[in-house]
Order: structure tokens, then C-alpha cells, then sequence
């Protein structure tokens, strides 16, 4: 007997999975097809028959637990509807990596501040939305959360729209934080806290920019072409698109210098070595906002 025929004693039989482990799978498989492909409601352009090969799952044990595709497509509908939005920080730290050492070089004045700070909301807010539009997740998403108004009345629809509450809740929070926190960084406070807090400029910054990545998709150079500006009162001249005109102007119009903050050689010490550790700073960033909004 060769040695190795109880290798191949039945190649195409696959590993015995549990019910819990063969949903998994199928609604992984799920989610990542919907990144790959993109989102419509009906799911029509996805096979069952596919998924449940890419899955590696059995195919009765898969019908079993969705004997229609309907059912399945309820569950990944929810699936996705749950996921959190997280925030790749790699291009944000790319962007501002990417700033001209000219920016930051007048950090002991108040013009020099401002400068530096038109020049961060910019960077950020540019490739935030260059981000959000190329991403087939971010896309999902937004169609999800437009369009499952669509879906027939009844506990599948009620149970996807408390889930995007949710998941929108939780990532606002944790953008209002880090707007918070980079505030107190660069010496600033809120203009009128009662009128507009760090929830609600973080509401108004996330409800802009999905109008703007909805608005790209059919027009983006209506939105993404850029042009060369020097606003919100900086002395520096960059290029700037409509997007990030929007969503920067919310954070610096809610916001203005904090008359208690003292910029002595310490506090601009520490601001400096902020911005020459992008990466660390970004990461502490979200991090603490993203444990506050967990607690």
C-alpha cells in the first residue's frame, strides 16, 4: 500500500464544520463578496452555490441553516449592518506625512498656528474623502444605510435599522473625540458649546461627507477636482476640492483659539513633536477615542 493513499482517500470531502461554524463562514464570505462586488438589497448578483465553494462549507449544511437565499440575505444585510466603521489610518498618516516642513515653521505664532492647522484640516480632510469614496466597504455601507428603507416592512428591516443606528452612533462618538482631542492639541475650544457641541459638528462632518462621496459617484469632478486657495484665514496657498472646503470649514467655523491656553516654548515643543510622530499620534488618537466610546 503506497504510504500516503489515506491522503487520498477522499480529496473532495470536506472537514465536518458545526452549524455555528458553517454560518460564519458563509456570511465571511458573504461580507468579503460585497467588498469585492458591491451592494444591491436583492443580492441577486450573488450565488449561493459560489459562496458555499468559497466558503468551503457543505452545501446541506448551508441550505439547511437558509433553505432560500432570501433568509441569507437577511442575515449578511445584518451582518454588515453591524460592522463597525473603522478608520484605516495609514493615509491619513500619509497625508500629512506629505505636508511641507514650511507648514509647521512658525508654530510660536498665532498665524503660524493657524497656517499649520488650515494646512492639517486640509491634508486630512482630502485624503479622508479620497478614502472614503474608493472604498467598496465605506460604499456598502452607504447604500445600506440610504436604501434599507426599501426592504419590505417587518423585523428584518426594524433589526438592519437599529443596527446602522448603532454602528453610526459609536463611530461618531469616537470622531467627536478625536476632534476634541485635536483641538485641545492645537489650543483651540468650541465657538458656542451649546449651540454646537463635539457630537454635533462630528454629525454634521460625517452627514457632508456622505453627500459628498454620494454626490462623487455620479459627478466627481464636481467634487474632487481641485483648485488653489488660501481660506479660512491662512497665508498659505493649497490646492483644495469642494469636499474638503466642506468638511474643514464645520470643524474650523464650531472652533476658535482658546484665550487660557499659554503657547510658552513647552506647549510648542509638544505640538511639534506631535506632528513628527504622525503615526504615534493618530494611532493614541483613536485608540483613547475608541476605549471612551466603548465605556
Amino acid at each position: 500500500m503506497p504510504a500516503d493513499l489515506h491522503l487520498r482517500g477522499n480529496p473532495g470531502r470536506r472537514p465536518r464544520l458545526s452549524d455555528a461554524e458553517t454560518e460564519e463562514r458563509m456570511l465571511t464570505a458573504g461580507v468579503e463578496f460585497v467588498r469585492q462586488h458591491g451592494l444591491s438589497l436583492s443580492l441577486e448578483h450573488l450565488s449561493m452555490e459560489d459562496l458555499i465553494k468559497e466558503a468551503g462549507v457543505s452545501r446541506t449544511s448551508s441550505y439547511r441553516r437558509w433553505p432560500t437565499k432570501d433568509q441569507f440575505a437577511a442575515d449578511l444585510l445584518l451582518r454588515l449592518a453591524r460592522a463597525p466603521i473603522t478608520s484605516d489610518l495609514g493615509y491619513l498618516v500619509s497625508a500629512i506625512e506629505e505636508i511641507p516642513d514650511e507648514a509647521f515653521a512658525h508654530l510660536d505664532t498665532e498665524q503660524g498656528r493657524l497656517d499649520a492647522l488650515v494646512e492639517v484640516e486640509r491634508a486630512t480632510m482630502v485624503a479622508d474623502f479620497a478614502a472614503t469614496v474608493g472604498s467598496p466597504r465605506w460604499q456598502a455601507y452607504i447604500v445600506l444605510r440610504a436604501a434599507h428603507i426599501g426592504l419590505p416592512e417587518g423585523e428584518v428591516r426594524t433589526q438592519i435599522a437599529a443596527a446602522l443606528r448603532d454602528t453610526e452612533r459609536t463611530f461618531t462618538q469616537r470622531r467627536a473625540r478625536v476632534f476634541a482631542t485635536v483641538a485641545a492639541l492645537l489650543g483651540r475650544r468650541l465657538r458656542d458649546p451649546d449651540a454646537v457641541g463635539w457630537d454635533a459638528l462630528a454629525d454634521a462632518v460625517s452627514a457632508t461627507v456622505t453627500g459628498m462621496v454620494v454626490r462623487a459617484w455620479s459627478d466627481p469632478d464636481a467634487v474632487t477636482a481641485t483648485r488653489p486657495l488660501a481660506p479660512f484665514g491662512t497665508s498659505r496657498v493649497a490646492e483644495w476640492n469642494t469636499a474638503g472646503l466642506a468638511a474643514a470649514s464645520l470643524f474650523l467655523d464650531a472652533t476658535e483659539p482658546d484665550p487660557a491656553v499659554t503657547w510658552d516654548d513647552a506647549r510648542v515643543a509638544r505640538l511639534r513633536a506631535a506632528l513628527a510622530d504622525v503615526a504615534g499620534t493618530l494611532d493614541a488618537l483613536w485608540a483613547g477615542a475608541t476605549a471612551q466610546s466603548a465605556s
